[in-house]
């Protein structure tokens, strides 16, 4: 069963059965301060010892991000066991970046801050008597440019990392999230800062009509010759951004928690029905993935009024992010022809946690978005399990790199199984 999501008139788009829920349960909490059994304090102890060993972002070039918090926290959620743990804590920690990056914050202007920020905003918890959350709220929401505003820079990691804050309760991971906050500040944050005028040729309440509209755009042909982030310095560019507008502000958010149902169960079928057996998955529209699971997390922590602008500023990033990944064509019914043929959730964690790529810090994210969206929309015909079975039966690596980024070369720097 599906639904067409499309009330502009073309390009229907389907999509699983919505919920119809009219008010949405805070997510679980794992609160590592308070837990007493050993997964929960050794997380809670690799969490701390990261703080202090890993840098925010990492050499070569200080635009890579650590991704420490990321591993633990959906291993963790996954079910790991504290040697798991601390195994993909040691693995994170080779990365020879790590034992430099401190030493050369310095000879990157732009980045130099990283450390400063997270020690700056330790001290700002402590002088609060340990009141995180408070710390939080001050710097996240407060003045004309807010940074909240920005948060989607840097591939979400710092919404990322916001939402494994509050779900472990982790004063440490509360601060990395405002010292990337502040050094991916999104340089796009003044459409949410003052909205631009509405450019927008046709008026849609579904972000998959947009998506679709999008993928369709004769005058996004040939913008790239290959997939990859670093396509957004030409993305950026006025006449190319005012085409991204248009699509843009066509969104219109008239039940932000439906928008949002949407918004999650789009991102499933951005980041998980391209993939095929002979091309594994895009790296980057999985994070359009993982960043609707952050702000699922997060929902229910941002204040009332802040939720339209959070999901138009999360839309900004997609469509972005979908543009620079050369737009692939995304399909409901590939999800939805999967057979599940007897496998379960306890089936999918069971091949995920052994799983060849268990050591790829990105890896164990995409499978329990699928499953806390599952836990929250319900199971749709078994489309978030089907979407997840998919993914563990067919990963075989990253793709839609392109040529990487500064510091990064995929051939030579992507994680490979041993």
């Amino acid at each position: 069963m599906s639904i067409n999501a499309s009330n502009s008139g073309q390009n229907p788009v389907q999509l699983p059965p919505p919920s119809q829920l009219r008010d949405l349960p805070p997510a679980p909490i794992y609160d590592v301060t308070k837990f007493p059994d050993e997964r929960s304090q050794k997380l809670r102890a690799l969490l701390q010892a990261g703080h202090v060993k890993v840098a925010p972002l990492r050499d070569p070039e200080l635009i890579l991000h650590s991704h420490l918090l990321h591993f633990l926290g959906s291993a963790y959620g996954l079910g790991a066991s504290s040697d798991q743990l601390e195994k993909s804590t040691w693995k994170d920690l080779e990365n020879p970046g790590d034992k430099r990056a401190r030493q050369l914050l310095a000879d990157h202007p732009e980045h130099r801050y990283t450390v400063a920020y997270q020690d700056f905003f330790d001290r700002e918890v402590e002088e609060r008597q340990g009141d995180w959350g408070k710390v939080l709220e001050e710097y996240l929401y407060t003045g004309p440019q807010p940074l909240i505003n920005g948060c989607t820079g840097g591939l979400g990691h710092s919404l990322i990392h916001l939402a494994y804050a509050y779900e472990f309760r982790s004063k440490e991971v509360a601060t990395q999230a405002l010292s990337q906050g502040c050094t991916e500040y999104n340089p796009l944050h003044y459409l949410l800062d003052q909205p631009p005028s509405d450019s927008a040729t046709y008026k849609t309440t579904s972000l998959s009509a947009v998506f679709e509209r999008i993928r369709t755009d004769v005058r996004l042909d040939g913008l790239f010759s290959e997939p990859g982030i670093a396509n957004l310095e030409v993305l950026q560019k006025p006449d190319h951004l005012a085409i991204v507008l248009e699509h843009w502000t066509a969104w219109e958010v008239n039940d932000p928690l439906r928008c949002f149902e949407e918004c999650c169960d789009l991102s499933v079928i951005l980041a998980l029905s391209n993939g095929n057996p002979h091309d594994s998955f895009d790296f980057y529209n999985a994070h359009i993935m993982t960043v609707a699971h952050a702000l699922r997390i997060l929902w229910h922590y941002f204040p009332l009024q802040q939720r339209v602008s959070v999901l138009r500023q999360y839309a900004l990033f997609g469509i972005m992010t979908y543009i620079c990944q050369q737009r692939p064509r995304f399909d409901f019914e590939i999800i939805e022809a999967v057979k599940l043929d007897g496998r379960d959730w306890d089936w999918v964690i069971d091949t995920a946690l052994p799983h060849k790529w268990a050591l790829d810090v990105h890896f164990f994210k995409v499978i329990r978005a699928a499953k806390a969206f599952e836990e929250t929309f319900g199971r749709k015909d078994n489309f978030y399990l089907k979407a997840a079975v998919k993914y563990v039966t067919e990963f075989r690596g990253w793709e839609g790199y392109g040529k990487g980024v500064a510091g990064f070369i995929p051939s030579r720097d992507g994680y490979k199984p041993e």
